[in-house]
C-alpha cells in the first residue's frame, strides 16, 4: 500500500508541474475557475540555481509625423534629432506611429523601419534593438512599427486586429527571464499599437478602437499583461472609442489610463481639448506654436490636446504576473506643464527644463507630437508558479 501511494503521489506531482509550465515555443495552457477568472496559485520556494532579479522596462509611444515622406527633410537629418531623443529616453519598447508607408519586403534605404533601427536605435545602443514584424494590410498611407530591446524581450508574433485606414496590430513578446531554462514558465507581454483617424466628429476613430477592442475581448477570457498605446486623437474621455478601452462589463477586460488610475493625478470625466489647462502636463499635441516653423508639415498652436495614451491591463496595474506598472512613471516627455499655446522650446512663460536643452530642441524639430512613456517593473520567476495566461482564441 505504501508503494502504491508513493506512485500516486509522484504521478499527481508530475501532472501538477506540467499544468504550471509554460513554454515560449508553444501556446500557454489556461487554468480557470470561470470563463473570466484566472486561478491564483500560491508560490512555492525558489527552485535550485535560479537567481533573484528585477528589471525595468521603459515603454514609449511616439507619433513621428510621417517620418520618411521628406516633408521635414531627409531621414538623415531627422535621424540626427531622433538619436538625441532616444539617447535621453532610452526606451525598451518603442512604437512609432504615422511612419510613411513603405514596402514591407524592401531593404535600406527604402525600408524605414530598418533605417530607424540601424541609424537611430542601434546607433545609440549597438546591437540592442530589433523590429517586431510590421503589417500594412489596410494598404494605408502611413504605418505603425514596434521596436523592442532584444536583450530584454523576445518577439513571438504579430496579429492584425483590424485593418481599416491603417492596421491595428497586436504584438506578442516575452521577457528574457534568466531562470526560463529552469522554470519553463514564460512571462508574456502583449502590445497593441495604433494610430486612429483624426478630426471631428470622432465617428471613424470610435469605430476603429471599438472594433479592435471587441476583437481583443473575444480573443482573451481575461486580459493578460497587455499594453494598448499610440495616437488615439481623442478630444475627451467621452468619446466612444476611448470609453471602449476603459469600460467593460467584465472588469478583467477593462484597461486603465495611468494618470487617471492608478496614479489618480487627474479625474474623470475629462475634457482635455476644451479645458486644456487642467491637463497641462499631459498634453501631447503640439510641440509647435506656428504652422510654418520649423516647417509647414505639422499642426500648430502649442500644447492644446492629449491625443497620445498608454493604457494598461488589470494584470499590469496589480502586478499579477511578474510585470507591474511603476506608480507615477507615466510621463509626457518634454512637457513641463507650461507649454499651452507655445513652442516646446519657448522661453516664455519660462524656460523648459524638463529635459536637456538639446533634447527639447530635437523634440521640436523631429515631430509636432510629444512622446509618452511608462515604466514596468519585472520580476524574475524563480518557482515556476504563475497565473495561467489566457488561451488565445482566433
Amino acid at each position: 500500500m505504501k508503494a502504491k501511494a508513493t506512485v500516486v503521489f509522484l504521478i499527481s506531482t508530475i501532472f501538477f508541474w506540467a499544468a504550471c509550465s509554460k513554454s515560449p515555443k508553444t501556446s500557454p495552457k489556461t487554468i480557470t475557475t470561470t470563463p473570466t477568472t484566472p486561478v491564483v496559485v500560491t508560490p512555492g520556494p525558489p527552485l535550485p540555481n535560479t537567481v533573484d532579479k528585477t528589471d525595468t522596462l521603459k515603454v514609449m509611444a511616439y507619433n513621428v509625423l510621417s517620418y520618411g515622406d521628406l516633408c521635414q527633410g531627409s531621414t538623415t537629418t531627422l535621424n540626427g534629432y531622433f538619436k538625441i531623443i532616444i539617447q535621453y529616453a532610452q526606451p525598451d519598447l518603442l512604437s512609432c506611429e504615422k511612419m510613411n508607408a513603405f514596402p514591407l519586403s524592401s531593404t535600406l534605404p527604402d525600408n524605414l523601419a530598418d533605417n530607424i533601427r540601424d541609424s537611430v536605435l542601434n546607433a545609440d545602443f549597438p546591437g540592442r534593438f530589433a523590429i517586431a514584424t510590421p503589417t500594412n494590410t489596410a494598404d494605408g498611407s502611413n504605418m505603425s512599427v514596434l521596436f523592442y530591446n532584444k536583450q530584454k524581450l523576445t518577439y513571438v508574433k504579430t496579429e492584425v486586429l483590424y485593418p481599416y485606414i491603417t492596421d491595428f496590430d497586436l504584438y506578442k513578446l516575452y521577457y528574457n527571464d534568466p531562470n526560463l531554462a529552469i522554470t519553463h514558465d514564460t512571462t508574456y507581454l502583449y502590445v497593441v499599437v495604433n494610430h486612429t483617424q483624426s478630426g471631428t466628429p470622432s465617428t471613424t476613430r470610435d469605430m476603429q478602437v471599438s472594433t479592435y477592442m471587441a476583437t481583443l475581448r473575444a480573443k482573451f477570457a481575461y486580459f493578460p499583461n497587455l499594453i494598448n498605446m499610440g495616437d488615439f486623437n481623442t478630444a475627451n474621455s467621452y468619446e466612444a472609442g476611448y470609453q471602449s478601452v476603459i469600460t467593460s462589463t467584465d472588469t478583467t477586460k477593462q484597461m486603465s489610463d495611468p494618470p487617471f488610475y492608478p496614479d489618480k493625478t487627474v479625474k474623470y470625466p475629462a475634457e482635455w481639448e476644451d479645458n486644456s489647462s487642467a491637463y497641462a502636463a499631459e498634453l501631447t499635441t503640439t510641440t509647435r506654436a506656428l504652422a510654418t516653423v520649423p516647417n509647414s508639415c505639422g499642426t500648430s498652436g502649442g500644447a492644446k490636446s492629449w491625443y497620445d495614451h498608454i493604457f494598461i491591463s488589470p494584470w499590469l496595474v496589480k502586478g499579477s504576473n511578474y510585470m507591474s506598472y511603476i506608480p507615477n512613471s507615466y510621463t509626457t516627455i518634454g512637457n513641463d506643464g507650461k507649454r499651452i499655446g507655445v513652442d516646446i522650446n519657448s522661453t516664455t512663460p519660462q524656460v523648459n527644463t524638463s529635459a536637456p536643452a538639446a533634447v527639447i530642441n530635437a523634440l521640436w524639430q523631429f515631430s509636432n507630437k510629444y512622446p509618452v512613456s511608462i515604466k514596468l517593473l519585472i520580476k524574475a520567476n524563480r518557482n515556476a508558479y504563475s497565473i495561467a495566461d489566457p488561451t488565445e482564441k482566433n
